[in-house]
């Protein structure tokens, strides 16, 4: 189970289908641009400035394809908290971590676990059934992440990994709570101009 799919309300436009690619783009640079930036700059504020160039970037794409805004009033609101925790909580506890020395791919490690925490939570909040090979799938993932990083845990002095996880454990709270957020109240709307008032 992960974070429910926004609908997309695409014309017939054949660059149309470049817009999901735009936006796991600038999703998924999070761990790198935080790996790469960090050093130089404090977390939250590399982190704004990084929100700052995506809505920019998001909203060019919205005025190119003259993409539809969500209803105004609920709408807005259902799909700005999703954003909060999901991009604000979320990147926000990455980013402190890894900013205060906790290597990215133990940060992975643990926000990895969100998958297992959502279809634990979904059940009980959302009356969604996990398969038992969707739970295989979901275990055989976390093991493989969690082989790759193990050795990287010795890296960290012992007495502060406890401090790092802290954020990181925020972080894997946040995306999971934004995702069931999403999925119950604001499951469907524009990728575009959601991203927008997400971000």
């Amino acid at each position: 189970m992960t974070q429910a799919t926004p609908h997309q309300s695409l014309g017939a436009n054949p660059l149309d289908s470049l817009f999901p690619l735009l936006f796991v783009a600038l999703w998924s640079t999070g761990f790198i641009g935080a790996k790469l930036g960090l050093p130089y700059i404090e977390p939250l504020t590399f982190l704004g400035l990084r929100f700052a160039i995506v809505t920019v970037l998001m909203l060019a794409v919205v005025a190119l394809a003259r993409a539809p805004w969500p209803p105004a009033g609920w709408a807005w609101g259902h799909i700005a908290v999703s954003g909060l925790l999901v991009h604000g909580v979320y990147l926000g506890g990455v980013f402190v971590a890894i900013g205060h020395g906790l290597p990215s791919g133990i940060t992975a490690l643990v926000v990895g676990l969100q998958p297992l925490l959502t279809a634990l939570v979904a059940g009980a909040l959302l009356g969604e059934k996990v398969r038992p090979a969707q739970w295989l799938g979901l275990g055989l993932g976390f093991s493989g992440v969690a082989l790759v990083v193990a050795g990287k845990v010795a890296t960290v002095p012992a007495g502060a990994l406890a401090g790092m996880l802290l954020t990181v454990l925020v972080a894997l709270l946040g995306i999971t709570a934004g995702t069931l957020y999403q999925k119950r109240f604001c499951p469907s709307f524009d990728l575009r101009t959601g991203s927008v008032i997400q971000y």
